[in-house]
């Protein structure tokens, strides 16, 4: 891949030539400085999309495949806590450790996807747990990525045998 797949357009975006999409610079802890909960996460994005958050109010949570193809094991930034998360540096350190999903299981348990192992699992959706959101607008293009399997944990984050 190239060194300019991400670029910054200078307005709080940062766009991938890759998949075509748009993301949110900062995510939502960064913007709020609180982890958020799935349905926080919701109203979190409901609220940039009123504000027109850079000229745009499609914001939306990505689903586990988006936020999968923003992980890369050679790129890293530090997160809130010091520890290393594999995004590329134009997106901004302190940032949260993952980010919630689209996938959900009903309103019990949605997928959050951690930036630091490139895989993820779904977790109760009113859990906070150093949880955040980072937003995505666009249609995802997998023609050159060809993202099509992300590594799921089985109950990685909720340390069960099932998902409740």
């Amino acid at each position: 891949m190239s060194e300019n797949r991400f670029v910054d357009n200078g307005d709080g975006t940062v766009t991938d030539t890759l998949t075509q999409l748009m993301w949110m610079q900062k995510d939502s802890y960064l913007d709020l400085l609180r982890f958020v909960t799935h349905s926080g996460a919701v109203k979190y994005m409901n609220k940039k999309n009123e504000e027109t958050f850079a000229g745009h109010t499609d914001w939306r949570l990505p689903n586990k495949r988006e936020a999968h193809s923003l992980f890369d094991a050679d790129k890293e930034v530090k997160d809130k806590y010091d520890m290393s998360i594999h995004i590329d540096p134009v997106f901004t350190p302190g940032c949260g450790y993952d980010t919630w999903t689209s996938n959900t299981r009903g309103k019990i348990t949605a997928y959050c996807y951690s930036f630091n192992s490139g895989s993820g699992g779904h977790k109760e959706s009113e859990d906070t747990l150093n949880s955040s959101v980072r937003l995505v607008r666009g249609e995802f293009d997998n023609s050159k990525a060809k993202i099509n399997f992300v590594p799921e944990v089985r109950d990685k984050i909720t340390q069960g045998g099932g998902w409740r």
